[in-house]
């Protein structure tokens, strides 16, 4: 009887399928994987989710500006008018707050950042289903088998090279605003564009890296999964590889 094979620890497996993709799903079928798989989506969820408000934090503190907006606390003025005139009602007392507040800049920035959150914890995953899928149909229309399971896993392992542009996106927007002060806040559009346009190059070339990056993983992978040859899931890999990428930088 043969020995069932062991699942290898998740560092293992991410380290060799860094060197090898094609050895790495040659021995251990990509279906096998998916557990692995599906927590490296979770983790890179979640690391995504903390270099947000990271990336957050670098922005807002190099704003050093207020910015007058109404009131959340008072009324609207069409209220106040037919109601603040009665002395014992609550809406009377929160009339009496002023029409318009000071508020600091950088802490709505912050704020208008914590508001993606539910759109970066949901986008991972979106973007799972829709690689496992695609994956599925290009070992189907380079003629292979491709497994349901193997086609998800693989798309979850595609994450592993993003986890490498994160490193890169964090440094670069520290050393992009760490000598910035934006004090006018309706100029603050042009401020960051204009703290930005050093570090784009880099993004550029980081984003190119990962997309070659996974092209060679998945094609790796599929070629295993489906059973046909590298050059045919290269071709089924890098297509909608090349889309995603093109729509990426428009």
């Amino acid at each position: 009887m043969t020995p069932r094979r062991a699942m290898p620890s998740p560092l293992e497996s991410v380290l060799q399928v860094l060197h090898s993709p094609a050895a790495f799903f040659e021995e251990r079928p990509p279906g096998e994987t998916l557990p692995i798989a599906a927590g490296l989506v979770v983790a890179y969820t979640l690391t995504l989710v903390a270099v947000l408000f990271l990336v957050g934090s670098i922005m807002a503190g190099s704003v050093d500006a207020t910015v007058t907006m109404d009131n959340p606390d008072r009324p609207p003025a069409q209220i106040c008018d037919t109601m603040g005139e009665q002395s014992d009602s609550i809406i009377a007392e929160r009339c009496g707050e002023p029409e318009e507040i000071e508020r600091d800049a950088g802490a709505l920035l912050q704020e208008a950042v914590h508001e993606f959150v539910p759109f970066v914890l949901i986008g991972p995953f979106l973007l799972w289903g829709i690689g496992g899928l695609v994956l599925f149909a290009g070992g189907r229309l380079a003629a292979g088998s491709p497994s349901l399971g193997g086609s998800f896993a693989l798309a979850g392992w595609a994450v592993v090279p993003e986890f490498a542009r994160l490193v890169v996106v964090v440094p670069a927007f520290w050393v992009a605003f760490r000598d910035v002060t934006i004090t006018d806040p309706e100029r603050g559009v042009e401020a960051v564009e204009a703290a930005l346009a050093p570090i784009e190059p880099i993004l550029l070339v980081s984003s190119l890296l990962v997309l070659a990056w996974q092209w060679y993983l998945l094609s790796g992978g599929l070629s295993e999964d489906a059973d046909i040859s590298l050059e045919a899931a290269a071709i089924a890999v890098g297509v909608p590889l090349a889309i995603f990428g093109l729509l990426g930088l428009v």
